[in-house]
């Protein structure tokens, strides 16, 4: 039993039904004398907000809370978890929106997913996460997701030249590269042709986005590994680094960019009952052997 566990809350403010979510979750941990606090945000429009009071900034949402319910779809998990990521704070992803991998309850059995968490019933799953760097460009930045180094401003490939701890691994001819954590594999890199990896593993995943050559196929990396990148092109053509699909940098082809593992990890609330696989062949709509 945990009854002294305390809540924050945030989420996407600009999706119709958050505010709805919102108001019935605070109601149901007031009624159930549950601890919260609501993270103040620019974009949050308090007219809406029924539990005003409740509202703190940032710096008392990280001083009383434990556990971050985040209202949303995967992105708003992501952004929520590097929100949060110095700080260790473990994330329940509460789903609105479209297909989702990383929420772990929905508007329907949320308040049973609470419950358990106050009796104690869950736990944490640490996921791995990358980092890039580039010194150049005071670039450095952790990744959730994935990173994706892709040619900009010009439908030419870029070659993108890659070293492996020290040894030189390939030059990708391509659109682009996507260095993918596990729980990225079932993003961007996937369409891509990347592989599917259990979100728990400790990889990292290289694929390339459209690839001059057929036979340029994705690399398992270890974790362990430091990754070097330049570019065979103009130094003065620029590249995009985007990362997670949120934060975005353009650098110039004479810079040099290591990915590798990261010092923090992400902190996912999880249940006994939650079965990846089953949640897998749901999300991707696997029917099986259609010919039984």
């Amino acid at each position: 039993m945990n009854d002294n566990v305390t809540f924050g809350i945030l989420g996407n403010f600009n999706k119709p039904e958050f505010y709805e979510i919102l108001n019935d979750l605070c109601s149901f941990l007031k009624i159930s004398k549950i601890n919260f606090l609501i993270l103040k945000n620019n974009n949050l429009d308090i007219n809406k907000v029924s539990n005003k009071e409740y509202i703190e900034d940032l710096t008392e949402v990280l001083k009383q809370t434990d556990i971050i319910i985040s209202i949303g779809g995967d992105g708003t998990i992501i952004s929520s978890v590097r929100k949060f990521l110095v700080y260790q704070k473990p994330v329940l992803g509460l789903h609105i929106g479209g297909l989702g991998f990383l929420a772990e309850c929905n508007k329907l059995n949320y308040k049973k997913k609470i419950a358990e968490i106050v009796k104690g019933n869950y736990f944490i799953e640490k996921r791995m996460l990358l980092n890039v760097k580039s010194k150049e460009n005071d670039v450095n930045l952790n990744i959730i997701n994935e990173l994706v180094i892709e040619r900009r401003d010009s439908a030419r490939t870029i070659k993108t030249n890659i070293y492996i701890s020290g040894e030189y691994a390939n030059c990708y001819e391509s659109d682009g590269v996507i260095f993918s954590t596990p729980t990225g594999s079932t993003a961007y890199s996937l369409s891509a042709g990347g592989p599917i990896v259990r979100p728990d593993m400790e990889l990292i995943i290289l694929t390339p986005i459209c690839p001059h050559t057929l036979s340029m196929r994705p690399l398992i990396i270890n974790d362990t590994d430091k990754i070097d990148i330049n570019f065979n092109e103009d130094p003065n053509r620029e590249v995009s680094l985007t990362v997670d699909g949120q934060i975005q940098k353009n650098i110039q082809c004479r810079s040099r960019v290591v990915v590798k593992k990261s010092k923090f990890y992400a902190n996912y609330i999880k249940f006994a009952e939650d079965d990846y696989f089953k949640t897998l062949r749901d999300k991707m709509s696997w029917k099986g052997n259609l010919r039984v």
